[in-house]
């Protein structure tokens, strides 16, 4: 009963200190007790509807309106994703290698740390997204709608950023060593998706 009674107010005492952002002293540390935290994956339901069909994903999200999809770590690597409604969709560190995005909206979506390597965003929404350390090397956004997005710390070498709309978006730190820059922000430059 005592040991319980022990390890009760050491819990408590280091939880009260931690919350404060104080250092819990080596005399209430227990070594012994500690808190696994699992990683967030995606919903297996959603990533499997999404590679089974855009139209049923996209009626499944007009549906549901105020579901934010959980896709973190899904591999949609290659998948035809041609106009998909991600809009608020949490995609963190997913997997969209050769992933065609024309026309996608990821307005407002999670991207961070996300594997989009020769992804193709012809013309996507990514408005107010966060792809802050996102690896878009050799991306296509041609014509992509990036307004206040977060580019931090993002890898877009020799990505296709012709005629996008960067406007206010955040490319600190961000590697676009042999990007296309032409034509952005500018209202007469048209695009056609690489090929």
């Amino acid at each position: 009963m005592r040991t319980n009674i022990a390890v009760r107010r050491t819990l408590i005492a280091a939880l009260i200190l931690s919350g404060y952002g104080l250092a819990v002293p080596a005399a209430y540390a227990t070594p012994t007790l500690s808190v696994a935290v699992a990683s967030q994956r995606a919903d297996a339901d959603q990533v499997a509807l999404l590679k089974r069909s855009v139209a049923e994903w996209n009626q499944w999200r007009t549906d549901n309106p105020s579901v934010k999809p959980d896709l973190t770590e899904a591999d949609l690597a290659g998948a035809n994703l041609l106009g998909a409604n991600l809009s608020a969709a949490d995609l963190t560190d997913a997997t969209l290698t050769d992933t065609n995005l024309t026309e996608a909206n990821l307005s407002e979506s999670k991207l961070k740390g996300v594997k989009a390597t020769g992804a193709l965003l012809f013309s996507a929404n990514l408005d107010n997204a966060d792809a802050q350390s996102a690896n878009l090397e050799g991306a296509d956004l041609s014509s992509a709608k990036a307004r206040h997005t977060v580019f931090a710390s993002a890898n877009l070498m020799r990505a296709k950023l012709h005629d996008a709309d960067l406007a206010e978006a955040d490319l600190t730190g961000a590697n676009l060593d042999g990007a296309d820059l032409s034509c952005i922000n500018h209202p007469q430059c048209t695009s056609t998706p690489a090929g």
